[in-house]
């Protein structure tokens, strides 16, 4: 009745039948249903001359019924209404899985008290998993813990884990997400992989190229009688679009297909007890441990350079260099299609189990205490230097690529940004019911992924402050500072060849942004709470 014109809103407002017309109330339902019975069983079994041989014994049954129900309106085909806001269309979704499990462990007692050698300990356990979906898993482990001394003891061994797929990755209906193309526009005569249309970057030189571009030319004919002609035009994007990083909106789907992933992971470290009872260094406690893990048959959605490479490879896809045609027609081009004008259309992609992972380094702790004036002074900090973060998404055909110190992959489930070094120490004060700390994390300068030429994110402090007061048993104030010195995040991911020039005559913005997830981009803020027990 009132109709819905913003720049002269009516008086009083529009008409709740107005706004009725218009209004959106979503309604996403989703039910989880776990059924869990278990049984477990621990104690000694018998003595040895170095102590008790004690074990521990357990079986479970586990379900998981899972379902989702998207509103009508965000259900692709159901509703004639434009889509709402930030929600992109996907499909209901259902699944259900069942597992049956048998583990048991022992703790075996091997020396005791002879030279050099105070106790040493074997832990060996072991763990058959059946599940509904991928069958039966087995993962075992083999730890030692040996102590010296009283105040050093070294600690290691092996472990073997699997990981099912869980019921998204299995049974995830189709759905468009927001991604990133980490490869760019492969069909680009500029693009810089070795499996683009770039005669100077394709492994196969200009004739590798030349193959790729008519495996593109083939898809964009599909998608309408001058795309190519459009795409490879003087000015166009596949003459000048050298970008290796976007934005995308991917289509993911489960896939019912996929099989358990494995680790292999190896440990070895030490900790060192200060073997002083009195003085600054009587409280002192460090530990050190390096790690090896790799991992096989890795889960995780594909990324568009993967099924980019899976289909303009000829190492992957064969028919690249014999019959372009046939090569578009495969099944991982179908999952890149074009648009009317050329350019990459709505990627397909789903889970899959190509990946390997392997990751090296070490973790340090140290941990110290001691008593100044009327109160205690403390000192704890924990290092970690990544010394490897190798991946690849597919399969031995392509090596695994180093990005420790790097922005990430972002493939195979792996969290981003793996800092060559990190660092988070904490100096604390405390006096009767006062306490305050000082809390330092430190990051390291990450660089982007190459082939990318676009500026990394150099080193980052950032600092908070707690303190606290305890009124009473029940009564307790706390009261803080974050990111005390108010510090910036650093703007990094953008191109240094992108001039003030260059953007006003041709309209390129050089981008950048933020490591949001881990730089802070608030600024300084502060905190009163406290904590009262009834």
């Amino acid at each position: 009745t009132t109709g819905i014109n913003f720049f002269t809103p009516p008086s009083g407002g529009f008409s709740n039948d107005c706004l009725e017309a218009i209004r959106a109330d979503l309604k996403n339902r989703s039910k989880f249903r776990q059924t869990i019975v278990e049984g477990n069983l621990q104690g000694g079994l018998i003595d040895l001359p170095a102590g008790q041989l004690r074990f521990a014994l357990g079986a479970s049954y586990r379900e998981m019924d899972y379902q989702f129900l998207n509103d009508t309106l965000t259900t692709q085909g159901r509703s004639y209404l434009d889509q709402a806001l930030g929600i992109y269309p996907s499909g209901d979704a259902s699944g259900f899985i069942d597992v049956k499990e048998l583990y048991g462990e022992l703790l075996i007692p091997v020396l005791a008290d002879i030279p050099f050698i105070q106790e040493f300990n074997l832990e060996i356990g072991g763990r058959m998993s059946d599940y509904s979906t991928t069958g039966v898993s087995y993962t075992y482990k083999i730890l030692g813990d040996w102590s010296v001394t009283d105040w050093l003891r070294f600690r290691g061994g092996y472990n073997r884990a699997e990981r099912a797929p869980n019921i998204g990755e299995l049974f995830l209906a189709a759905q468009q997400t927001f991604g990133f193309n980490n490869v760019g526009d492969v069909c680009s005569r500029l693009n810089p992989s070795r499996f683009s249309a770039n005669p100077g970057t394709n492994a196969g030189g200009a004739a590798g190229a030349a193959q790729v571009e008519a495996v593109c030319r083939s898809l964009m004919n599909a998608a309408g009688p001058n795309a190519a002609g459009q795409y490879y035009a003087i000015g166009g994007p596949g003459t000048t679009d050298s970008s290796t990083f976007g934005f995308a909106f991917p289509t993911l789907v489960g896939n019912p297909n996929l099989t358990p992933e494995k680790a292999d992971t190896w440990t070895a470290g030490l900790v060192i007890n200060s073997p002083l009872t009195s003085g600054p260094l009587s409280r002192l406690r460090a530990s050190i441990d390096f790690y090896d893990i790799t991992i096989k048959d890795a889960i995780g959605a594909q990324t568009i350079g993967a099924v980019s490479q899976q289909c303009y490879d000829p190492a992957f896809n064969p028919l690249v260099a014999t019959n372009a045609a046939a090569a578009a027609a495969s099944p991982f081009c179908r999952l890149l299609p074009r648009n009317a004008t050329g350019g990459l259309g709505n990627v397909g992609v789903t889970y899959a189990n190509t990946g390997r992972v392997h990751l090296r380094g070490v973790d340090a702790q140290i941990d110290w205490g001691m008593d100044i004036g009327p109160g205690t002074l403390t000192l704890n900090s924990v290092l970690n230097y990544q010394m490897d973060f190798e991946s690849s998404p597919l399969f031995p055909q392509v090596p695994l690529v180093e990005y420790s110190g790097t922005t990430g992959p972002g493939e195979n489930g792996l969290n981003p940004n793996p800092f060559k070094y990190r660092g988070l120490t904490t100096l604390g004060y405390a006096m009767g019911p006062w306490r305050a700390a000082v809390q330092w994390q430190y990051y390291s300068k990450v660089n982007l992924p190459a082939p990318s030429i676009n500026v990394g994110y150099p080193s980052y402090n950032l600092f908070n402050f707690n303190g606290g007061y305890q009124v009473t048993e029940d009564i307790g104030l706390r009261f803080g500072v974050d990111n005390l010195f108010d510090k910036a995040p650093p703007l990094g991911n953008f191109n240094p060849n992108v001039t003030d020039a260059i953007s006003q005559t041709t309209g390129q913005l050089r981008g950048g942004g933020f490591l949001t997830g881990v730089h802070d981009t608030n600024g300084r803020r502060f905190y009163l709470g406290a904590n009262i027990r009834f």
